[in-house]
């Protein structure tokens, strides 16, 4: 999110700066693709962009302040700038934050509001970026449904902002010359990094600001242009807006860094355009653009808050009536804080700067002695009243999922997962998860869901071979760096010491498998010379610690009521699977399997007296692993 305001700037800044109005309408461009992202519109899959777009805005406004300050005082005022940055940002954060914990509380479980809780803390220590990037374990809210996920862009920029002004700084007799020149190598460096981690950790890649650092650095590099004539000047914002829209709606999915890089340069083209009489100047110097430019900060902070609390609390998607309504809340609020919290602040005849570091630093400290109360009472979790101790028993599965069940898939040892094992070189090493007895003919590899069929093996006296891995695609074009070389550490040591099996499963709803990605894979593991078996999808028990809850606290158990679970959908990938078998493979269902074990028809998620089967996201527990290896085992078309 881009947290400059332009009015700020005065004099021969302003004349520094690129036409103004095209600077708030890329604003408004950028948090709506953003807020549509987020909303789940149809047709805008890849607005996510539109923060790529607010990094090259908020590096090239930064800058051109700082330089503009140097032109004419002979330095930088560190206390001013972080001045403006508090004015800027805090107000309106303060005020969002806080109406979201009021909403939090009343709509959260205790397990969600102690992660909650987490992300007010990152929020207020500006690194809500490494907060959600720490975020990964199997019982983490889906990003739709974390109402701050949002801030992390927020600590990626004040991460830079903490650097890049103590650089100016240390380099402020430096000439403009060798300032931009310095700042675009750092932003190639900095590209080149994001490309390297992006191959072991796309999250990473996401999260962390050194790689999302040349974003804003392309926009520092904007400011040294600014008011230049350059070559086809006329053309310029054209081409920048073709590459943004080509982008966003022509390229379809990819690598989010591949598709950054035009988004960022055409809004670079953008930035350094001064024809004020093209077209793309005129529609984002138009005045609904530029007001809505204008309440960007405030509509970004809202929104997200809005939608992830109404998802929780409807336990689903919203229709597309709730989700306008929600939208329309949202612009309501973004005018209502940008007239009454965002430009008070910034009157310096209101708030002088002491007061302004006051308030700010108060602020902090209660929105984190707040998250700090929330963590210490587990959620806040005395809002249950006397159902705390069955609450906690229906949610047992976390320890579930933290010991035996952690046990069970060989987390760090036969499964790789980068947060809970060991670096990866290390682990590929040390695997020596072979199979023994009857097992060491039999392989299984894919994601967390394969280790979880391994598991089911294991628990049942079949003690298989296993080369598995946190999100890792049996289909070759979709794998990590870190998957392929696990996958082919496990491939050279079948040429040695073949399998007579191999056990395919991996995650695919809410989407599957295309035919040539199937036919993709098999040619990849066919050379092994193992019969192949592809377990479809796992029916998925959507929100099912919300339900828990729900159930808990409407019936006094937490089994009694419904449990909503993808078992429709999990069958239609089983069934697609069979159609692109060809005589190749033979596909196991896994609805049908796990179904079986308490009900087919009505397919529950726990046993009475013997505890919950499933986890979130279609896992198992450990006794729900032990289970469904019965099934598995038994089955005709698998059985040993």
């Amino acid at each position: 999110m881009a947290f400059v305001e332009p009015q700020q700037l005065t004099g021969a800044s302003v004349r520094k700066l690129a036409y103004r109005p095209q600077v708030d309408g890329l604003r408004a461009v950028a948090v709506l693709l953003v807020v549509f992202f987020h909303a789940g519109v149809t047709g805008f899959a890849n607005g996510y962009l539109g923060v790529d777009i607010f990094f090259v805005i908020s590096g090239y406004l930064i800058t051109s302040l700082l330089l503009e300050e140097r032109q004419r005082t002979g330095t930088i005022s560190l206390l001013g700038f972080y001045e403006r940055r508090a004015r800027r940002i805090v107000p309106a954060l303060v005020t969002v934050v806080a109406a979201s914990s009021i909403g939090a509380w009343f709509v959260l479980t205790p397990i969600r509001m102690d992660e909650f809780v987490g992300s007010v803390i990152s929020a207020f220590t500006f690194s809500a970026n490494f907060w959600f990037l720490a975020q990964t374990h199997y019982f983490s809210t889906a990003s739709d449904q974390q109402p701050l996920i949002h801030l992390w862009s927020l600590g990626v920029e004040e991460q830079f902002y903490v650097v890049f002004p103590l650089a100016l700084l240390v380099f402020v007799r430096a000439a403009d010359r060798s300032l931009a020149l310095a700042i675009a190598g750092l932003a190639v460096a900095s590209l080149a990094l994001s490309h390297l981690v992006a191959m072991s950790s796309p999250d990473a890649a996401f999260y962390r600001p050194d790689t999302r650092a040349w974003e804003l650095l392309i926009g520092s590099s904007c400011a040294f242009l600014s008011g230049r004539k350059l070559p086809f000047q006329g053309g310029l914002a054209t081409l920048g807006i073709g590459l943004i829209v080509l982008t966003l709606f022509v390229l379809g999915s990819a690598e989010p860094i591949f598709l950054a890089i035009p988004v960022c340069l055409g809004t670079a083209l953008v930035l350094v355009s001064t024809d004020k009489a093209s077209g793309v100047a005129k529609v984002l110097g138009s005045t609904g653009v530029t007001h809505l430019g204008l309440i960007s900060y405030s509509l970004y902070l809202w929104h997200q808050p809005l939608l992830a609390l109404a998802r929780v609390r409807e336990l689903g998607p919203l229709s597309p009536a709730q989700t306008a309504a929600l939208l329309l809340a949202s612009t309501v609020l973004a005018v209502a804080t940008w007239r009454y919290v965002e430009r008070p602040f910034r009157d310096r005849s209101r708030f002088n700067r002491r007061g302004i570091f006051v308030a700010t630093l108060c602020s902090i400290a209660a929105f984190v002695t707040f998250g700090v109360g929330g963590t210490a009472s587990s959620g806040f979790a005395f809002r249950y009243g006397a159902m705390v101790d069955k609450y906690f028993a229906a949610v047992g599965t976390v320890d579930d999922q933290g010991s035996r069940r952690n046990k069970a898939i060989g987390m760090g040892v036969c499964h790789f997962r980068a947060d809970m094992s060991p670096p990866i070189n290390q682990f590929l090493r040390d695997w020596a998860c072979t199979g023994t007895a009857s097992g060491a003919s039999v392989l299984v590899v894919g994601d967390s869901h394969a280790a979880d069929k391994a598991a089911a093996l294991k628990l049942n006296g079949i003690d298989v071979a296993q080369m598995t891995g946190a999100g890792c695609s049996a289909v070759p074009s979709l794998m990590s760096a870190d998957c392929a070389a696990i996958f082919d550490r496990v491939r050279t040591y079948a040429k040695a010491h073949p399998f007579s099996r191999l056990i395919i499963a991996n995650k695919q709803l809410p989407t599957i498998y295309t035919a040539a990605q199937i036919d993709e894979a098999i040619a990849y593991w066919r050379p092994m010379g193992a019969k192949i078996y592809w377990l479809s999808d796992m029916p998925q028990f959507m929100s099912l610690e919300d339900w828990k809850a729900r159930n808990l606290m409407a019936n006094g158990d937490a089994t009694i009521g419904a449990i909503p679970a993808t078992v429709a959908e999990a069958e239609r990938n089983f069934s697609a699977m069979r159609a692109l078998e060809g005589g190749r493979f033979t596909t196991l269902d896994s609805a049908r399997l796990f179904c079986s074990i308490t009900d087919a028809r009505t397919c529950e998620p726990f046993i009475k007296g013997r505890g919950w089967l499933a986890l979130p996201e279609g896992h198992l527990s450990a006794i729900g692993a032990y289970l469904f290896g019965r099934q598995l085992l038994a089955d005709a078309a698998f059985r040993l």
